[in-house]
């Protein structure tokens, strides 16, 4: 990072898509001071870093018990040691590493902004000039990764950020390391289908010819908006990708040779990552009239940057109010800290958290806004913009996981009890479980489109007996999770119609007690606090309509955290409508298992436990 370019975070103002650190997160990594968490996965976890002369870095952290693998630190040290080489304009720029540290660390960069795979589904494909330049950065980073003597061999739209400067390769070198990232379930294959070479499904080891193939699928799903070989189940994107020739309709004219010889099936065919850089910068080169003639492809980038790179831009850092980091603490200390620690938040003057006894209502405060943070930053008490705000993240937002609850004793046909699962890589998707009583309806939703979609029943008369997935018929009426998604969110809409009519509580405990156990048992939610907000919503039964009132949370961040409400419509206790909207994760790694075409069932007969 350039010493005079802005700090992309500091310890009170985290960029979107980074979360406040959990309780149970270091307060340092080596000469980091820990402020943030950016993603964890299956081999450790990411964290945002501050050293003492307030450099801002991504620290990434080994699991402990890969980090007590002998052989795994080894290899670690290897390419930690390999990855401090690459010097590249297009790369996030190596800062240090401890690999005898009781957890081995390395950091690296922070690069701000969004990834590739965001950016095309929110504003499309890149076209012209920007098109052509990403195709160069990339390359340009290729060129110095194995220059460097490191294969990526997971490179994919998730691993690219579109920063304000440039495009940047993350994740480059410890993938060799770690030997487990991105694994298929079809044999133990490392990469991510869609965005791995031919040869990678014949077992044969990746090289830099495959890292180059990879290269041309990214040009062509950011010139055109499509996946090259992406969509339905794993054994279709692998035919595909050995069969098939994708559709370059899109791919400017000036690298669309250089990105076909990129795709070809035989790695010898392929240019090498310097050959490509080469004959996209020379492309380039050539349209410009009078420009020096320059022999080092790599001293073309940056001047094709500044010259084509335009409108990208990161959010700024939203300013994150924390409360004291709480020690880990046995497991029969939990649940009684969690009690104290949220009486404390709700009373505890230091930490900006006001006393809901005295709250506020929910008119404008022009001194206290802050533009370039959340509106719940800015003002939590405009509650139309926070509100707004919420619903507009959690539309964005790359991955959710989402529990909803709905109990009626009235509209017992409406009553559900689901969770949500979405991701979008390596493609597109999304995972439905429903309860309903002795059997537990799952959909999963396979790209954009309703036609990848399967179903699963399982029994749950005597335990949990898992069904196959199968290829529901036509005619056969499926949930569909997309729609299911949105009806989640519609409580939270429909409190924009009155929200002068919603009630500022200040921060206060997040409920979360009566979440699935499996949540509990896997997120951080105890001592969780949100904006808190109070009110009644018409709610129309079949009764009538009646006033129903409601509670939601929201983050510091601005993502909605919990959403309850009660309505009742008769003089007894059950005759009421409760619904619960646990919002458990946003735009953090979301694993989505998807079925190898052996398992999955030709009818729902055959399907059926």
């Amino acid at each position: 990072m350039n010493p005079t370019s802005p700090r992309p975070f500091a310890a009170d103002r985290l960029p979107a898509g980074v979360s406040p650190p959990a309780a149970t997160d270091p307060d340092h990594i080596g000469p980091y001071r820990v402020v943030g968490r950016i993603g964890a996965g299956g081999m450790g976890a990411v964290y945002a870093g501050i050293d003492p002369s307030g450099a801002c870095a991504a620290v990434k952290v080994v699991h402990p018990h890969y980090a007590a693998d002998p052989d795994f630190r080894a290899r670690f040290a290897r390419e930690v040691s390999l990855v401090s080489r690459v010097r590249a304009t297009c790369t996030a720029g190596f800062l240090g590493a401890d690999t005898d540290a009781e957890s081995p660390w390395m950091a690296a960069e922070y690069v701000p902004g969004g990834t590739l795979r965001a950016h095309v589904k929110k504003n499309g494909p890149l076209t012209g000039g920007m098109a052509i330049s990403l195709a160069a950065g990339l390359a340009e980073a290729l060129t110095a990764i194995h220059a460097a003597g490191i294969v990526h061999r997971d490179l994919k739209p998730g691993n690219v950020i579109l920063a304000p400067d440039g495009p940047r390769v993350l994740d480059f070198g410890i993938a060799r390391a770690t030997d487990a990232t991105a694994l298929t379930r079809t044999g133990g294959l490392f990469g991510t289908p869609g965005w791995m070479a031919p040869e990678q499904y014949a077992r044969v080891e990746a090289t830099d010819r495959s890292d180059v193939f990879a290269w041309g699928c990214l040009v062509a799903f950011a010139a055109t908006g499509r996946d090259p070989f992406a969509g339905g189940p794993v054994e279709a994107v692998i035919h595909r990708t050995r069969t098939e020739e994708p559709d370059l309709t899109g791919v400017p004219d000036e690298i669309l040779y250089t990105v076909r010889r990129a795709l070809a099936k035989d790695p010898a065919v392929r240019p090498t990552a310097a050959e490509a850089l080469a004959e996209v910068t020379g492309a380039w080169s050539a349209t410009r009239v009078g420009a020096p003639l320059e022999t080092d492809p790599t001293r073309v980038v940056p001047a094709m940057l500044a010259t084509e790179w335009r409108g990208m831009t990161s959010a700024a850092p939203r300013r994150i109010r924390r409360s004291p980091r709480v020690p880990l603490l046995a497991a029969g200390a939990v649940a009684t800290a969690a009690a104290v620690i949220g009486t404390w938040f709700v009373v505890g003057p230091d930490a900006g958290v006001e006393d809901p006894g005295t709250a506020p209502e929910a008119t404008a405060s022009p001194e206290a806004t802050d533009p370039g943070g959340p509106a719940v930053d800015g003002d939590p008490r405009d509650a139309a913009a926070v509100i707004g705000e919420a619903v507009a993240s959690a539309e964005d937002a790359s991955s959710f996981i989402v529990h909803h609850l709905r109990r009626s004793a009235e509209t017992a046909s409406d009553s559900s009890d689901l969770t949500l699962w979405y991701t979008e890589e390596p493609e597109p998707l999304m995972k439905e479980v429903v309860y309903a009583g002795p059997a537990v309806f799952t959909v999963l939703q396979i790209g954009e489109g309703p036609d990848d979609v399967l179903a699963r029943i399982d029994s749950n008369l005597a335990g949990l007996v898992e069904g196959d997935y199968y290829r529901p018929d036509p005619e056969e009426d499926v949930r569909d999770p997309r729609a299911d998604w949105a009806a989640s969110l519609e409580p939270l809409r429909e409190l924009l119609g009155d929200a002068d009519a919603v009630t500022y509580q200040g921060r206060t405990p997040t409920p979360y007690e009566d979440y699935p156990q499996e949540f509990l048992d896997t997120y951080d939610l105890a001592g969780r606090t949100g904006h808190h907000y109070t009110g009644t919503v018409p709610v129309t039964l079949n009764a009538g309509v009646f006033d129903g009132t409601f509670d939601l949370w929201v983050d510091e961040t601005g993502y909605p955290q919990h959403f309850q409400s009660y309505t009742r419509f008769g003089e007894w206790e059950e005759d009421a409508e409760y619904e619960r909207i646990a919002f458990i994760d946003f735009d953090g790694p979301v694993e989505v298992p998807v079925p190898d075409e052996s398992e999955i069932a030709a009818s729902r007969e055959e399907g059926s436990p």
